[in-house]
């Protein structure tokens, strides 16, 4: 008999950080001395530049050989002067992303994340992560005390493509073995539902709002075993 999968996303899906980019590049700032900037300032830059605004380019483009961070780095870095930091700070303050991002006491879990997935190892189910992430994904896994129900853990980082890219699906599907079921469960309907339908792997929609009327949507994680 084959075995059981689902495939999880990460952020806002099984653990969140209030802000995410947006409020570290904030919190930077106000240390900086540019309190005069807003949030709303910070987020109409964040809507492009990350690899996941571009799924359909595969990271050997995208980043054209510079590592991950070295690359976020410097788009961060620009970012800031066009809000206006002065360019001698723009990369001190850029250079501090990373590690204020990946700052576990940061990260919460969601109050059903554990008891959902301690639901799913007693019924059978194997976990992976698929996720559109930075690549200490695992590092960040493992510090929120989770990494024990997941039998792989996935970051397009390492993947080389972004959901919804079939090819992102694709490369990790083919390092499963034995597959006889496989579910996707995310809370983002391009990259989560329409990538893993594409792909062929059923799909369930959590948390965010159903503004598309997907058929297998949950407000909470527990809801999931209704589709599976």
């Amino acid at each position: 008999m084959g075995k059981k999968y689902i495939l999880w996303d990460f952020d806002n899906t099984l653990a969140y950080r209030n802000g995410m980019w947006g409020q570290v590049i904030y919190d930077l700032l106000r240390e900086f001395g540019y309190k005069d900037v807003t949030l709303n300032d910070i987020k109409q830059y964040l809507n492009y530049g990350f690899p996941w605004h571009s799924p359909n380019t595969p990271h050997t483009e995208f980043f054209k050989g510079t590592p991950w961070w070295d690359h976020m780095t410097l788009h961060f870095e620009n970012i800031l002067r066009e809000i206006g930091v002065k360019e001698n700070l723009s990369y001190k303050v850029a250079s501090q992303i990373k590690v204020r991002y990946l700052d576990v006491t940061q990260w919460q879990l969601y109050d059903d994340t554990i008891p959902c997935l301690e639901n799913t190892k007693n019924k059978g189910y194997h976990n992976i992560i698929v996720s559109n992430h930075v690549p200490e994904l695992t590092l960040l896994v493992d510090e929120l005390g989770i990494s024990r129900f997941f039998e792989g853990i996935y970051s397009s980082a390492d993947i080389g493509f972004e959901k919804p890219n079939i090819q992102a699906y694709k490369k990790v599907m083919s390092e499963l073995r034995d597959v006889c079921e496989a579910t996707m469960i995310g809370d983002s309907y391009d990259a989560d539902i329409l990538g893993a339908v594409n792909a062929g792997i059923n799909a369930i929609l959590v948390r965010k709002e159903n503004s598309h009327n997907y058929k297998k949507y949950c407000e909470n994680l527990m809801d999931i075993f209704e589709f599976i």
